[in-house]
């Protein structure tokens, strides 16, 4: 072969190695440029197709989130919140400095020296929680949280992601650092149903975050990790790990010492009192919601932050709970027991055990549980039950009432003494928390759904203010308020309206009324109405006094018929009550009216003739402070103070000498009180109306259905016990003074049987008021007869 040939050989090797060369170069360069270029444009589409889905942040440079409504009470205290959301905005200048270093130490460290995403945080929260097991620490920044509450709702997908991290970068390109923490320490869910730390400092703490010490700013500090796994009021000691670490965070970040940090965790945590915060009043906070709406519309409403402050007296508000509670339960167990909620198989309640374990992990004293009965003991003086995981006892004391239901039978008295009377393996049944005994064995009490109904409402009559209020038994079960909503009949309460427009027309006291039987043509062809006495008996002439005080039928008929019908109507309706009937049956309560108007009513009585409109709301403020509503009383004459003056009189007589003596050891809290019972035919309704000059407080109970409550089941059996529990403490509040006593009024000792002035020979003078010029001028003569009947006797 020629050198020529060799050497073009070897050129195109050469040449071979070279294009080799050249290609894998092009490779290289193709490779690399598809590895980044790509991706570059992968990302590059994903945010432009992604940017245009993220919301628009420029309003957050004037951030006005969904605020709670808060409801006050007269004094101040807060007892509720409306709205969609429970959050109060609080400037950043009044959140202290501790309350901000504790977020930051638990939430973001670096939130002041990096950029909206610490990817060096994703990786270590990753590989820490990989070797605990569990979350310990996030790696989200601040400026990604606050992305993620505004990013909702919330996705476990990679494009959400992105789109949060689109956000986090828009958000720290627009606001600064002070206000993205502002954002966030009012935008972050901190648990209770509490957004922001204003909320939240109110929820757990009862007090503002400006009053927060490190030991409470450190416990906020911990929840946005895990809300409802460290709420304090169910889950504190694992509140108190996470606080520890907080604390020891701020002090390796140079927030605070280590005698801080230390002092911090050793301060007692008091938390508020959280079924007082839930609402001490949900039947007045609901009024108070649909007041608000009805006047300013949904839209304010929603967007919240109003300062509501309304009449309620949290306290009086507390012991109208109690009473009402508490006296509808007795009334109930008197019936005996309905029966448990199921009846379960043993494979049925095992399984039911097991999944409610898991719903119910603590237990709150004088709260009422689901519960499942495992047992009866041997003995048959407890029966043994499951609520949560908790396996505690029913003593047979605490359900001796538990016997057969029998509607219509009522103080029978009849009790079990065991408890497998009254439980077997397998109910489903309601149980209260009563305590832990001394073997650390949950106590429990048998409950059920009570049978009768309650409600209560207390005004102050000098200026209409309603105090309390109670709607029913549970608002949780029904949030029905019968207090406001239903009409029922108020039976002989509605005799002193009757009496009212008489001592108008002049008559007194004194005037007699002949109690006769006696029949009225009611206009229909051969039907007449003939009204008769409770007691059945007739006792013939009779003194309004005595007439009044023992709730005499036939002399409250006879009495609105000399007066007339329509003037009654006319007196009524001045005094807030419509819609009643136009017949000789009003006489004894056959109108139905709601409670709160016929409180209202009996203001007039309390208040020298003189009737408040009820009041709910007193005044409301804007979220920026400006007062948006003020309600003045709305006051108005409806009767001459003297026979307000005469009237209150009489109807003292009721709770010393008549139907509401059953309540009459409230005058060892003052004797300055009258009122009066009521009931419908066939005991459907209970009714009792009393006041002072400080309250007027009107009581009903019955059945929703409209059955009868049983046998003698009256106003002053069933409604003036609950009238009395709750005003033996409200008058502790509200002090009563003596009424007043106006002009044109002169005082007469008169024999009450006939009206006259009782000579000095008479041993039961009653010193009467009358309005001057028609007090009794002659003297009653007594006589001498075997068996003398007592004012104090029912005739």
């Amino acid at each position: 072969m020629s050198s020529r040939s060799k050497n073009d050989t070897k050129n195109e090797t050469e040449n071979k190695k070279i294009k080799k060369k050249k290609s894998l170069f092009k490779i290289i360069i193709i490779t690399v440029s598809v590895i980044i270029v790509v991706p570059i444009a992968i990302v590059a589409i994903l945010y432009f197709s992604l940017a245009s889905t993220v919301p628009n942040i420029t309003s957050l440079r004037d951030y006005h989130p969904q605020q709670v409504n808060y409801v006050y009470s007269s004094t101040g205290k807060l007892v509720g919140y409306l709205g969609p959301v429970n959050r109060e905005v609080v400037p950043f200048s009044d959140i202290p400095v501790q309350v901000r270093e504790a977020f930051l130490a638990a939430e973001d460290k670096n939130f002041y020296n990096q950029g909206p995403i610490d990817f060096k945080a994703i990786l270590r929260a990753f590989i820490v929680n990989l070797m605990a097991g569990h979350i310990v620490e996030g790696g989200s920044t601040i400026t990604q949280q606050v992305a993620k509450t505004i990013l909702v709702p919330y996705q476990r997908t990679y494009i959400w992601k992105l789109r949060e991290a689109i956000l986090a970068y828009r958000i720290a390109d627009h606001l600064s650092k002070n206000d993205i923490l502002d954002i966030y320490l009012n935008q972050i869910y901190l648990g209770n149903g509490s957004y922001g730390i204003e909320a939240a400092s109110l929820s757990y703490f009862g007090k503002p975050v400006w009053k927060l010490n490190l030991a409470e700013a450190a416990m906020l500090g911990g929840l946005p990790q895990a809300p409802s796994f460290l709420d304090p009021f169910i889950h504190f000691k694992d509140m108190k790990r996470r606080q520890k670490y907080v604390l020891n965070q701020m002090y390796k970040d140079g927030f605070i010492t280590k005698q801080q940090a230390i002092q911090a965790y050793n301060t007692p945590i008091v938390l508020n009192d959280y079924f007082k915060y839930a609402g001490v009043a949900p039947y007045y906070v609901a009024l108070i919601k649909q007041l608000i709406i009805s006047r300013y519309g949904k839209q304010i409403y929603k967007e919240g932050g109003l300062k509501i402050y309304s009449a309620l007296s949290a306290r009086a508000q507390e012991y109208a709970d109690k009473s009402v509670k508490s006296h509808l339960k007795i009334l109930s167990h008197e019936y005996g027991y309905t029966g448990p909620l199921k009846i379960l198989s043993y494979s049925q309640m095992k399984s039911a055990i097991r999944m409610d374990r898991n719903n119910i992990k603590s237990l709150y004293k004088d709260y009422t549980y689901k519960a499942f009965v495992t047992g009866i003991s041997k003995n048959g003086q407890a029966a043994y039950i499951s609520v949560g995981k908790y396996n505690g006892i029913i003593p047979v004391s605490n359900m001796r009432w538990a016997t057969k239901f029998q509607r219509y039978v009522y103080f029978a008295y009849r009790r079990i003494n065991n408890a497998g009377q009254a439980l077997k393996p397998g109910y489903e049944i309601l149980a209260k928390f009563d305590g832990f005994n001394r073997n650390h064995t949950p106590v429990f009490s048998l409950e059920e759904k009570d049978v009768i109904e309650g409600a209560l409402i207390s005004i102050e009559p000098k200026n209409g203010y309603v105090r309390a209020m109670v709607g029913g038994y549970s608002y949780k079960d029904t949030e029905f308020n019968r207090a406001l909503y239903s009409k029922r009949q108020t039976g002989s309460a509605f005799k002193p309206f009757v009496y009212a427009e008489a001592l108008t027309l002049g008559y007194t006291p004194s005037s007699i009324i002949n109690n006769t039987p006696v029949i009225y043509p009611t206009g229909v062809p051969g039907k007449y109405y003939k009204p008769h006495n409770f007691s059945r008996r007739f006792t013939g002439p009779t003194t309004l006094l005595i007439g009044l005080a023992h709730s005499i039928d036939v002399i409250a008929v006879k009495l609105l018929d000399k007066v007339g019908v329509n003037k009654v109507v006319a007196l009524a309706n001045r005094m807030g009550l419509h819609h009643l009937v136009h017949n000789l049956t009003m006489a004894l309560g056959s109108s139905s009216v709601r409670l709160v108007d016929l409180a209202d009513g009996y203001t007039a009585f309390a208040n020298s003739g003189t009737e408040c409109k009820p009041v709910f709301i007193v005044k409301i403020l804007t979220p920026q402070g400006k007062i948006l509503y003020y309600k003045k009383p709305e006051c108005k004459q409806v009767l001459s103070p003297q026979v307000s003056f005469v009237l209150t009189n009489m109807l003292e007589r009721v709770i010393t000498n008549g139907t509401g003596v059953t309540i009459s050891k409230i005058r060892s809290i003052t004797p300055y009180v009258a009122g009066k019972t009521g009931s419908s035919s066939q005991y459907r309704d209970g009714v009792f109306v009393g006041y002072t000059s400080s309250l007027v407080t009107a009581v009903w109970t019955g059945l929703d259905d409209f059955h009868s409550m049983g046998r003698f089941m009256v106003g002053a059996i069933t409604a003036a016990p609950i009238w009395y529990g709750y005003m033996s403490k409200a008058l502790m509040i509200f002090k009563p003074k003596p009424f007043k006593i106006p002009s044109g009024i002169v005082f007469a000792e008169i024999n009450p049987h006939t009206g006259l002035l009782a000579d000095s020979s008479f041993q039961d003078p009653v010193l009467m008021p009358y309005i001057a010029g028609t007090e009794p001028k002659s003297t009653a003569k007594t006589e001498k007869i075997s068996n003398p009947q007592s004012f104090f006797e029912m005739p």
